[in-house]
């Protein structure tokens, strides 16, 4: 067979292959454009399937027999899903070698490596005309499976990025009498979420501030009627359930501990940025949240940590993926083969960073290569990130610098 069966333990029998509903003799072959769908086993089992080592995995004591459904995500025009184009081009690398892109630990695929094709034309001034004069160009983080929508639904969606936008600001701002003027490090009420999905979402000059400084500092906001999302891009956006939680601990034990593998969990958890007991910079009322709903947000640091490839070299990239980002700086091979790292600025993530003193700090993507915290009030690049619908179809483009993907909203 083109696939495995792997059974824990059980007389396990395979009563029928389907694609597309069709009964076939093998399971279709890795690269060919089939995808698992889903399985059919008695006695109540349960299986999964193993993509990276194309096998199904059986949890089962008992004598069992299963049909394993696969499916084909090409449409009749040609035209395929964010998700759909994304699982191809999986497939397409996997069997080039080119570890261009692969299935990250954390279950989701990513573009990894220093600088994949993972370009896309987006927030274009006219969607029927997409090049580099209409369009901004982004770049595509991952397609990112088991997003809750506000809709209440659960999909595999594209998680696109934009260069930072043309002035840096501050994450959040508050008076000085507020944690000594250095911010909030609560998203949901953050001055860059306000901005982000407000006037920057709208693409309309408005009423929401820009701040850049200590205390309630403000700056000149761009003119979010050209850098502003257009019509074209909203309509592509998603308003998704983002994770905002963070680590159980502070300073002094998640420097030592905030591997990618682990950050990713921490992201997930319940555990928010203000673990501080009082003081002139903990003194905030702000109620604490661990998931935020809406349609413009950062990357995580896991993002920036699961996209190295260490070089082209499994070893190094495991060698990263279970090392501190806090000691990143330390490994060249992390950072300089890492797609998001930028040596020019301080990028700034959406996870609040739990401080011992401080209820305003905020993890970053240091300029050297470690992810750290700052207090949300500094002026840092900031990164809009958000997720695609899964209506939206990838029509064209080959996802390099020269030939970005283009895009179409299903209607």
């Amino acid at each position: 067979m083109n696939g495995k069966i792997q059974a824990n333990s059980g007389d396990v029998s395979i009563i029928a292959i389907k694609v597309d509903g069709a009964v076939v003799d093998e399971i279709p072959a890795k690269g060919s454009g089939k995808y698992f769908e889903s399985a059919e086993c008695s006695n109540g089992a349960t299986g999964s399937w193993d993509r990276t080592n194309w096998q199904f995995l059986l949890n089962t004591t008992k004598k069992t027999k299963c049909t394993l459904n696969f499916t084909t995500t090409k449409s009749t025009t040609g035209e395929q899903s964010g998700a759909s184009k994304m699982e191809d081009l999986l497939s397409q690398e996997e069997d080039k070698g080119s570890g261009i892109t692969i299935v990250s630990d954390d279950n989701n695929i990513r573009y990894i490596g220093q600088n994949p094709s993972n370009y896309i034309y987006f927030n274009c001034k006219d969607s029927t005309t997409q090049n580099a004069e209409n369009c901004e160009t982004w770049r595509i983080i991952g397609l990112m499976d088991g997003i809750k929508t506000k809709a209440g639904k659960t999909e595999r969606l594209l998680k696109i990025i934009r260069e930072k936008l043309p002035v840096s600001l501050s994450w959040d701002s508050s008076a000085s009498s507020v944690n000594q003027g250095y911010g909030v490090n609560e998203w949901s009420q953050a001055d860059l979420m306000t901005v982000l999905n407000g006037d920057y979402f709208k693409g309309q000059k408005g009423t929401d501030k820009c701040y850049s400084s200590s205390g309630v500092s403000t700056t000149d906001c761009p003119d979010w009627i050209q850098y502003g999302l257009k019509k074209s891009a909203q309509d592509m956006i998603e308003e998704v359930v983002w994770n905002t939680g963070t680590a159980a601990v502070t300073e002094n034990t998640w420097e030592k501990g905030n591997m990618p593998v682990v950050q990713y969990i921490w992201e997930r958890s319940d555990f928010t940025g203000k673990q501080c007991n009082g003081g002139s910079y903990c003194n905030d009322d702000v109620q604490r949240q661990t998931t935020w709903e809406g349609k413009v947000g950062l990357m995580y640091p896991s993002d920036y940590g699961y996209a190295t490839d260490g070089g082209k070299d499994q070893v190094k990239r495991m060698q990263c993926l279970y090392t501190p980002l806090y000691d990143w700086n330390d490994n060249s091979n992390c950072y300089s083969n890492d797609w998001l790292y930028d040596s020019q600025n301080y990028q700034w993530t959406m996870t609040p960073a739990p401080y011992s003193s401080y209820a305003s700090a905020v993890f970053i993507v240091h300029a050297i290569g470690r992810v750290y915290y700052r207090n949300a009030y500094n002026a840092n690049a900031a990164r809009p990130v958000v997720y695609l619908k899964s209506s939206v179809k990838i029509t064209g483009g080959t996802g390099s610098d020269s030939d970005p993907f283009q895009l179409k909203l299903e209607e």
